[in-house]
């Protein structure tokens, strides 16, 4: 089972009983094959009713995590899920973090979700920013 990103060890939902953390071949398993029918910068929609949406799985205070979808292209099969290397970077009050997972079809990319989490003030805090399908949430960027 691959991670989509490292996390640390102690993150466990929040103790939910119901939603869980998910791996790559679980987040390809649901999205390969498939077909994007509607979009907007806050989910993808795919042809067996999948909903696809960017969330903050934890955090603690004031830290946050969110994202975007853009250059989405509809009726492409899905081919691939590439989950790109998180950039962690110094933004003055603690560190931000983001990070791009792009859908292919073939070769080419058919939606683009940009991800980003912070640690909130000074960095004593932390973000989970994951896609999210049903109850299952895929983590993609941290802070």
């Amino acid at each position: 089972m691959t991670k989509t990103i490292e996390i640390r060890e102690w993150v466990d939902m929040y103790d939910s009983k119901d939603e869980r953390y998910g791996s790559l071949e679980e987040l390809k398993e649901l999205l390969l094959f498939k077909r994007i029918t509607e979009w907007s910068k806050d989910h993808l929609l795919l042809e067996d009713g999948t909903k696809v949406t960017i969330e903050m799985s934890e955090n603690d205070c004031c830290a946050y995590a969110g994202g975007e979808f853009k250059k989405v292209k509809l009726d492409a099969v899905i081919t691939d899920v590439q989950i790109g290397k998180q950039n962690k970077f110094d933004n003055g009050d603690g560190t931000t973090s983001q990070n791009t997972v792009t859908i292919y079809h073939n070769q080419n990319p058919v939606a683009i979700a940009e991800c980003e989490a912070n640690d909130g003030n000074g960095g004593y805090y932390y973000s989970i920013g994951s896609l999210v399908i049903g109850k299952i949430h895929f983590p993609v960027v941290e802070a």
